[in-house]
């Protein structure tokens, strides 16, 4: 599972993605105002999305809410960062307008992605497309409700209060040759064409034929 990856500057990403949609790009009302650095779940990151005629690139969170806010124990579930079983009576019945419609399809530019080293604890190893400006298929919503972790005036830190959020999360699908030796459950799923980054965005049940993993030859593992 993808929990943690790194993306380029806003202008940087905005540049890369005018030349991959041939599209022009404008900037959000927050995309200004976020550096270049590491995205986690539960934070923020930069998505690119529909706004009226064209693409916007915006600030959202990453991560959609579990179908139910606390686990068998009573612990607090983590949000849904990575999307894999579009079967599931989750995405069919809670969520099946977001999966499908294309004002909820978003692409989630990024410069390297990381899975988890097994049996070594809290190392990641690293991975980054070999050429072309990568994009992870990404899928956005409104939220409003009280169980996120979410700033609140006068605490240092982020406490569980009411809150109107825009949170995203992405699809993974099986791992390629050269993610399976790392992590072989699962991979995200990586865009890079321009005709497949338009049809991601088009939306619709044909568009989901796009969950499938990267050609190998088009990825390469980040010497640690």
């Amino acid at each position: 599972m993808c929990n943690l990856y790194s993306f380029g500057s806003p202008g940087g990403v905005m540049d890369a993605a005018n030349k991959a949609l041939g599209k022009k790009i404008s900037l959000g009302a927050s995309a200004g105002n976020l550096p270049e650095g590491y995205v986690g779940a539960d934070s923020n990151g930069p998505i690119i999305r529909h706004a009226g005629d064209g693409l916007e690139i915006d600030i959202l969170r990453w991560g959609f809410p579990p179908t139910s806010p606390k686990d068998k124990d009573g612990k607090w579930a983590p949000p849904i960062t990575n999307i894999r079983n579009l079967e599931s009576r989750w995405w069919q019945d809670v969520n099946r307008e977001y999966l499908l419609r294309p004002e909820y399809r978003c692409l989630v530019p990024f410069a390297s992605f990381s899975e988890p080293v097994p049996g070594k604890g809290r190392e990641n190893a690293w991975f980054e497309t070999t050429e072309a400006q990568g994009f992870f298929a990404g899928i956005w919503r409104a939220w409003s409700g009280d169980t996120r972790l979410v700033a609140v005036e006068g605490k240092s830190r982020r406490q569980r209060a009411a809150a109107e959020l825009e949170l995203y999360a992405f699809l993974t699908t099986e791992p390629n040759a050269v993610v399976e030796p790392i992590h072989p459950k699962a991979m995200p799923v990586i865009l890079t064409d321009p005709d497949e980054l338009a049809a991601w965005m088009a939306g619709g049940e044909a568009s989901l034929r796009l969950q499938r993993p990267l050609p190998a030859s088009e990825l390469r593992h980040i010497p640690s």
